[in-house]
């Protein structure tokens, strides 16, 4: 073999080695990466959301039922939690899926984009409304964003909100906040533009809004007796779907106060 190939065929080799060390590195920095985040946020989880007030609706009182005084079934401590960031505006929780974050706003929707409540770097981020909603969820429409994550985290689960049989079995989410708590009951989900309507905050009337409320309907990937009025406020969960270029999947809940 002349000196040449061998010469060609060793720096070749040293290439693919070098790409499959990268390669790995690469692998292994993402997977440390969802760990971290997975950690922090079972943390949170465990120090600030009383755990003893998850109770499924069978699990309630006939008492509670009768007199309508439902509960979420979780309690936060924000005023603890608030000291960790002073951006969280509530928390999200879903039975029997991995959602179970808080929520933060902040002055951009880029800050908390790749970053966690304390700051760090991490691609997962943090579930974040958009700037210009209320912090409060006063807003018509509260947009509330988070990665759709490849290990199933953050809000990749709503992915699955696609299938009839999945809103079935969870036709309802939980949001808790300094100053109240709400069932969220869904009505929609599909995909859309990443500048499509569907992000419209502020609405000139009652017959705008409910126009746009029943488009939302009319746009669901599932069938839902829930009928969302212009009276309502409601929340838009939105995270990244691969469909095609800036493509977003959304699921549309109403707010209804509970204790």
């Amino acid at each position: 073999m002349k000196k040449s190939v061998k010469i060609l065929l060793t720096v070749l080799c040293l290439i693919f080695v070098g790409i499959f060390a990268f390669s790995g590195y690469k692998l292994y920095s993402i997977m440390h990466e969802y760990k971290v985040a997975e950690n922090k946020y079972n943390d949170l989880s465990n120090r600030f959301v009383n755990s003893d007030r998850k109770k499924t609706e069978s699990e309630m009182s006939e008492e509670d039922k009768l007199a309508n005084e439902e509960t979420s079934p979780i309690d936060v401590d924000f005023n603890a939690l608030r000291e960790q960031c002073a951006d969280v505006v509530g928390w999200i929780y879903s039975e029997d899926t991995v959602i179970n974050y808080p929520m933060v706003i902040a002055e951009d929707n880029f800050y908390y984009l790749r970053r966690m409540i304390d700051g760090n770097y991490n691609s997962s981020g943090t579930l974040f409304l958009d700037c210009l909603n209320e912090g409060d969820f006063s807003s018509k429409n509260t947009l509330i964003y988070g990665h759709n994550m490849r290990d199933g985290s953050m809000f990749a689960s709503i992915r699955n909100y696609d299938k009839q049989e999945y809103y079935d079995a969870h036709p309802k989410l939980y949001i808790n906040t300094p100053d109240g708590n709400y069932r969220v009951e869904v009505f929609s989900a599909y995909i859309t533009d990443a500048d499509s309507d569907t992000y419209t905050i502020g609405f000139s009337s009652d017959e705008d809004y409910q126009a746009y409320l029943d488009k939302m309907v009319s746009q669901s990937a599932f069938t839902s007796d829930v009928k969302p009025t212009s009276k309502d406020r409601i929340v838009t969960l939105s995270t990244c779907t691969y469909e095609y270029a800036d493509a977003r999947f959304v699921v549309q809940g109403r707010l209804v106060p509970i204790n």
